[in-house]
């Protein structure tokens, strides 16, 4: 028997030892949780308001609220008494395609243990912020044919999108969910330094029990990744080898990649998904993803390992992560204005050589639906040296203003920024001045649809024009934490911004002017 075999067997002696027990726990492993045994198990946990307090973070779709659980020293659940504790805040979310129900279950047993006292080390220099059942209603319309291929629970799961039918993981950006809002509202309220996003790999292939990932995109600050790629996660990466867990960057092995050769590639740049959007508000962004074909204990079992290995490396050195995430604020309010950044980015290699695990799988018969579930095949594990995809690359640019220049007619951009937490101002006076004004030469809307939207694409040319500013013009200084994430939500040509989520469709007018215009200095 393996290492990782006895370890998985004594966390599961360890789990039945506790009075509460998880639906997993309860059935075999045949089922995942629903809404309401999630809260009640919460309940069975007699949180007392000391060291762990029940809040919410907002309402699901359906109304469901979604509950926060409160984790360190602190008095109460404000965000102001949070922030003002000093201590490093971590987020932590599972269940954002709930029939990738790992971390749900995951975090109901870390809960379970922190309440036991566990990792009472940790409330020395962390306050957590944990919300096991982020989709609440997509949680719930359990079927045994949702993610027919991955090994259990054989009793179904729920599906990957919410309420509206709307995928989470695609929504930072124009924020139309109100589970989205919630989070987002809590990055502002809140602010937390780390977050960590709880997922279940959805059809690649490798050989590892749990991979992850965290902000990819060249418009994020390189401190910040430089640190993430090479300082926290080379840590975590080890502790999790010590515990005998196969773990490496999330991906998927390609016969042949975009660049047309072989190699392990990643494909998520936009920051319309959790990880990346993070990571341009300048924060510490993790993806863990579970493997979708190993068992769904082990699947459990490496998510939760993975975020208490997460949490130890974040607390033995919780300033150095703080002065990381300040100093990327401070280079983003100071961002050098006559700099130009990414608009459009792709995946490119990081890595012409390296090693990486891969397996086979077998297939078995879901004993209630007879579909075939993919088990990895332990036997068949190897190593191969390939090219790794795990770097990115503008394949646009624009040039970074010191200010944009949005008129009050467009109440539903103002609206969106101003849900992001953008810091605005309005103009009391008229002002002439010297704008950059984006002439549109091509204007294409997708002819498929994507998360209820036909995406649209600008291409042309700034010109130089003196124009006069109304009284009421909406204006977006770039000398804020949030610039990078004001240039990416306004620049005319960007993939994930306004224009591309059809913000901008009813203000074109005669089609020939993008109508925010913006100052280069």
């Amino acid at each position: 028997m393996t290492i990782v075999k006895n370890i998985f067997l004594l966390l599961i002696c360890a789990s039945t030892s506790y009075p509460q027990q998880t639906r997993p726990e309860k059935s075999n492993y045949e089922e995942t949780s629903r809404y309401q045994d999630v809260m009640d198990f919460l309940d069975a946990l007699k949180i007392d308001g000391k060291t762990m307090k029940l809040t919410s973070l907002g309402y699901s779709t359906q109304g469901k609220k979604l509950p926060m659980i409160v984790v360190g020293s602190v008095a109460d659940t404000k965000p102001e008494t949070i922030r003002k504790s000093g201590k490093l805040v971590v987020y932590i979310q599972g269940n954002i395609h709930a029939g990738e129900v790992e971390g749900k279950e995951a975090m109901l047993e870390l809960l379970r243990e922190l309440k036991a006292g566990k990792h009472a080390e940790w409330k020395k220099n962390l306050v957590l912020l944990i919300v096991p059942i982020f989709n609440a209603d997509g949680n719930d319309v359990i079927s045994l044919y949702n993610r027919p291929w991955q090994y259990g629970p054989i009793a179904g799961m729920g599906q990957r999108a919410n309420g509206q039918g709307l995928d989470l993981n695609r929504d930072h950006m124009k924020l139309e969910t109100p589970e989205v809002s919630s989070f987002v509202k809590m990055l502002n309220e809140y602010d937390p330094q780390v977050t960590i996003d709880l997922h279940t790999t959805n059809g690649s292939f490798h050989g590892y029990h749990i991979t992850y990932s965290y902000a990819l995109n060249p418009v994020i600050d390189q401190t910040l990744d430089n640190f993430t790629r090479n300082v926290f996660f080379p840590k975590v990466e080890g502790k999790m080898t010590a515990e005998q867990w196969r773990i490496h960057q999330y991906g998927d092995y390609l016969e042949k990649t975009p660049a047309g050769k072989p190699g392990y590639y990643y494909w998520v740049t936009e920051p319309r998904f959790n990880s990346n959007y993070v990571g341009f508000r300048n924060r510490l962004a993790i993806l863990s993803e579970s493997y979708s074909y190993i068992s769904f204990q082990q699947r459990i079992a490496s998510t939760k390992s993975l975020v208490v290995n997460i949490l130890d490396v974040a607390n033995a050195d919780p300033k150095l992560i703080k002065e990381t995430i300040r100093k990327a604020d401070d280079v983003a309010m100071n961002i050098r204005t006559f700099d130009s950044l990414a608009v459009r980015a792709e995946i490119v290699e990081s890595n012409p050589a390296q090693e990486i695990l891969l397996a086979a799988v077998k297939e078995e018969r879901n004993p209630y639906s007879n579909e075939i579930m993919y088990l990895m095949n332990e036997d068949s594990l190897k190593k191969i040296v390939t090219a790794e995809f795990y770097s990115s690359r503008a394949t646009k640019k624009a040039k970074v203003p010191v200010r944009y220049y949005i008129p009050d007619s467009l109440q539903s951009v103002i609206a969106l920024l101003r849900e992001h937490g953008i810091q605005m101002t309005i103009l009391k006076e008229s002002e002439r001045k010297t704008v950059q004004r984006f002439i549109i030469r091509e204007n294409k809307m997708a002819e498929r649809e994507f998360q209820k939207h036909k995406m649209r694409t600008l291409e042309g040319t700034f010109e130089s024009v003196e124009q006069t500013i109304p009284t009421g013009t909406i204006s977006v200084e770039m000398n804020q934490s949030l610039s990078r994430l004001a240039f990416y939500l306004l620049e005319p040509e960007s993939e994930d911004g306004v224009v591309a989520w059809n913000f901008i469709d009813k203000y074109f007018g005669d089609g020939k002017y993008y109508p925010i215009v913006k100052v280069i200095e």
